[in-house]
């Protein structure tokens, strides 16, 4: 049995401002992200975040969804370069309703770890610890390092 995917839309709400195609030359090309993908979230969270990207256009699911937002996948980028999750946590990745980012992991103690990444900040909550906050997105990395490590 043959099941053909729907093409990706090439509508999209969203602008690249000037400082954000700079970002991309700094993260290198497509081949390093799709590694770093895969080697951070495996095949399924790679594949996962594929479909959100090239077939998840505005009105997807109850039809008020959102694309997934461009500088909220910058923002992604940025924290999984720093992660470094525990030994046998593979995240699990999910697209919101606004087109932002949302990871969740078990920290090595079974707990729940949380984050949302969107345009311009990352909320967080950290089960362990009863935390919940949020830093602008430009503490990608450094999120990464206190809430991974």
């Amino acid at each position: 049995m043959t099941t053909t995917l729907p093409q990706p839309g090439r509508q999209s709400v969203y602008q690249l401002s000037d400082n954000l195609r700079d970002v991309t030359r700094v993260f290198g090309g497509e081949g390093e992200r799709e590694e770093l993908l895969l080697s951070k979230l495996g095949p399924r969270g790679w594949g996962r975040l594929h479909h959100f990207r090239h077939y998840y256009s505005a009105g997807w699911g109850s039809g008020l969804g959102k694309p997934l937002s461009p500088r909220a996948l910058e923002t992604f980028y940025r924290f999984l370069e720093a992660a470094r999750f525990p030994a046998r946590s593979v995240p699990s990745v999910f697209l919101t309703d606004d087109g932002c980012i949302e990871v969740c992991w078990e920290d090595s103690d079974g707990k729940a770890v949380q984050l949302e990444f969107g345009p311009a900040e990352i909320e967080f909550y950290v089960e362990a610890q009863q935390l919940e906050d949020s830093v602008p997105a430009s503490e990608a990395k450094a999120v990464a390092r206190r809430l991974t490590a």
